[in-house]
């Protein structure tokens, strides 16, 4: 459902819908005209340089580095092999730089390291990493066991447990703290934090609701120390191609939008969803609907704005070149300009201005568009 702005619009029938978010103190200065910003996170750049292709992304009011770089004065997203001395372990349980926080020099990292945004090796609560990522339950409790042969599992386990979110804090909070010192006006944050976990779409599809698990939300109240430092969040929306206009996404989208905006309310920063403009693994590019549901839902839920990724697929011939200029033209930035427009109206009409609008109830599909 869409809530249109027609050329003349009365107040009194926006405050039904929609209330006002006071703009975050932490607002980019760039966009502080702007309720809802665009940022551009693509490695575009060899559309123009290699391939003769313009994405003329300028044009549509979207945040960009100087020449479309991928690192630069608006936005920097930092990676594993740009993390200073980031411990870890390889798929063939080689450790890098000691392979656990536990194991690590903080020291030696701070002085090479930059940064961080997209950090997924591992995650700093020990009950979050699974699958693949259980090694470093493995190692940790190996290191304790070495220290302490005698001892239990049980207490074993308590013990390597502690060590782990202990150091994996030091090491997050540490390395964000020292982009803040290198870029004090930046929105450092990191990467797809916090996390909802609801994917429960895979599994039980016939009674998703897309709501995060209660252990999850008590997990995310437990890491307000990252919250507390951060300068923004940044959660993470991507959709796989088994969602492409499914029933799912709405709900999906939502929660995980939601869970970012009642995290931030810890230290009053913008939120802005990591969101692709294709389903993930793939150039198919998303659908009218799943835009409105991605991009258009986070506008009416009150997010600042959204970062649109995109790795090298989208430049790495003339031909993708020409694919995500033909979806921009033709899709994505009539979109863009659109919920935009509609999010500065709204927040002159409410308050002339100085917030942003989001809609009261929470729950339903009402999104916020210009009358074509």
């Amino acid at each position: 459902m869409s809530i249109t702005l027609p050329a003349i619009i009365t107040t009194a029938a926006l405050f039904l819908l929609f209330s006002v978010l006071p703009l975050p103190a932490g607002c980019d200065p760039v966009a502080s005209d702007w309720p809802f910003v665009i940022l551009w996170n693509a490695p575009t750049r060899p559309c123009l340089t290699n391939h003769s292709v313009s994405l003329d992304l300028e044009d549509f009011d979207i945040i960009i580095n100087q020449n479309q770089s991928f690192l630069g004065p608006e936005l920097v997203i930092f990676y594993m092999n740009q993390l200073g001395l980031y411990p870890y372990y390889t798929q063939a349980q080689e450790p890098v730089t000691g392979g656990l926080p536990q194991n690590s020099s903080l020291e030696g990292h701070l002085a090479k390291g930059w940064g961080v945004v997209d950090w997924e090796e591992w995650r700093p609560l020990w009950d979050w990493n699974w699958e693949n990522m259980t090694r470093y339950h493995l190692m940790s409790l190996r290191l304790v066991n070495q220290r302490h042969p005698d001892w239990p599992y049980g207490k074993l386990r308590r013990l390597a447990k502690r060590q782990f979110e202990a150091a994996a804090r030091e090491f997050m909070a540490s390395t964000l703290q020292m982009a803040l010192r290198l870029r004090p006006g930046g929105l450092w944050g990191f990467y797809g934090f916090p996390n909802c976990y609801n994917y429960g779409y895979k599994n039980c599809s016939h009674n998703y609701t897309g709501r995060c698990p209660e252990d999850v939300m008590r997990s995310n109240d437990a890491m307000d120390w990252l919250w507390g430092i951060s300068r923004a969040l940044y959660p993470q929306i991507y959709l796989e191609r088994d969602l492409r206009d499914s029933e799912h996404v709405g709900p999906y989208v939502r929660y995980r939008v939601q869970e970012g905006l009642r995290v931030s309310a810890i230290a009053e920063v913008p939120v802005l969803p990591y969101a692709r403009i294709a389903y993930t693994y793939s150039m198919d590019f998303l659908t009218q609907d799943d835009l409105m549901k991605t991009i258009g839902q986070s506008s009416a839920l009150g997010a600042s704005g959204v970062v649109l990724w995109g790795n090298n697929d989208f430049s790495c011939s003339k031909e993708s070149c020409l694919a995500v200029k033909g979806y921009i033209e033709e899709k994505l930035a009539p979109y863009l300009k659109n919920i935009t427009t509609a999010a500065i109206l709204c927040s002159h009409a409410l308050c002339s201005g100085n917030g942003r609008c989001a809609h009261k109830f929470s729950d339903s599909d009402i999104h916020l568009h210009l009358d074509p």
